[in-house]
């Protein structure tokens, strides 16, 4: 997990643990105030536990002596809190998951992350990417009947061909990972064939597995870089030492001097020789790319090697839609 943000999850767990003893002091009091025979009833379950304890340490009494007593007691303040129109574990420990009580972690020897913390982390990683939680893109709300399925061109294969390719070779990629034979993947095509959907799929699935991704846009790479190569900045170092970077739409962005194109090759060289993985869509044809960006680029982002280049074509299938 990622440590800043594993860090405000920390404080967010101890901020609710402290909700929980404001909570359980209050029922404390109102049991006190409306409700004396429960209270009594109650401090003589604390003076058992501790009684029982200590003369269980002295060799003066068994567990199960204790466990019996302390089922009785617990069944007669159950029933007292009912009558009292209250619930049955009004007077129980609060916290909101009962693995791990608000800690984020559980276990009785080795303690490791509760499925609470993971989940909050899954939430908290897709706001900071920007995925959001509702309409996500996924490998199964890909529906392939919105793709048309008639033949381009000279190819033999059709729009729906190209992206059933692409998905199962992303899905594919996304399940394996890190166990991948191509670190890897350029997905390239025009505007509106799914490329972004592809990545968010990706994204989705890797963050479900428990892998730190990042995903930004071209224009927030050359923004990034941009400061970094004025100001010193530090922004782009997370970019350079995520495991999984996801770049979309590159050629979206403007083309800086001395900049764009050398930021971007210190970016992939740079993870490349760290054995990281990044994912790039675009809309420009590999021809294009190679224009835009000089062919020491596109070479590394082409080679057969270490990447998969996946080109859909087609019709933009949000017109489609609309239609």
């Amino acid at each position: 997990m990622r440590e800043d943000l594993l860090n405000e999850l920390m404080a967010e767990y101890e901020a609710q643990r402290a909700r929980n003893e404001r909570e359980e002091a209050a029922r404390r009091e109102k049991i006190r105030r409306e409700c004396p025979d429960i209270e009594k009833k109650a401090s003589e379950r604390e003076e058992l536990i501790f009684g029982t304890i200590h003369r269980i340490l002295d060799g003066e009494a068994k567990a199960e002596d204790l466990t019996a007593k302390m089922e009785k007691l617990n069944g007669e303040i159950g029933q007292m809190l009912l009558e009292a129109g209250l619930p049955e574990d009004y007077l129980a420990p609060v916290y909101r998951c009962p693995k791990c009580r608000d800690t984020g972690y559980a276990g009785e020897l080795i303690k490791e992350p509760c499925e609470c913390l993971k989940n909050a982390y899954q939430v908290k990683i897709r706001e900071k990417i920007g995925l959001g939680v509702a309409q996500k893109q996924t490998f199964e709300s890909f529906d392939v009947d919105c793709i048309p399925n008639e033949i381009i061109g000279k190819s033999g294969l059709t729009q729906r061909d190209f992206s059933l390719h692409a998905r199962n070779e992303c899905e594919n990629w996304a399940n394996l990972y890190p166990n991948v034979q191509k670190r890897d993947i350029l997905l390239s095509g025009g505007s509106g064939l799914g490329k972004t959907f592809l990545m968010n799929a990706m994204t989705e699935r890797l963050i479900e597995r428990g892998i730190n991704v990042l995903m930004v846009s071209a224009y927030t790479f050359l923004q990034t870089a941009r400061k970094s190569y004025f100001d010193a900045e530090n922004g782009i170092k997370e970019l350079l030492e995520v495991p999984v970077l996801m770049l979309d739409d590159l050629g979206s962005e403007p083309l800086m001097q001395n900049i764009t194109v050398e930021q971007l090759f210190h970016l992939i060289n740079e993870r490349q020789a760290r054995g990281l993985s990044t994912i790039i869509s675009t809309n420009l044809p590999i021809p294009n790319l190679q224009d835009r960006y000089t062919e020491r680029i596109v070479s590394r982002l082409t080679d057969k090697n270490n990447c998969i280049v996946l080109t859909l074509e087609g019709q933009d299938l949000r017109k489609i839609v609309r239609k």
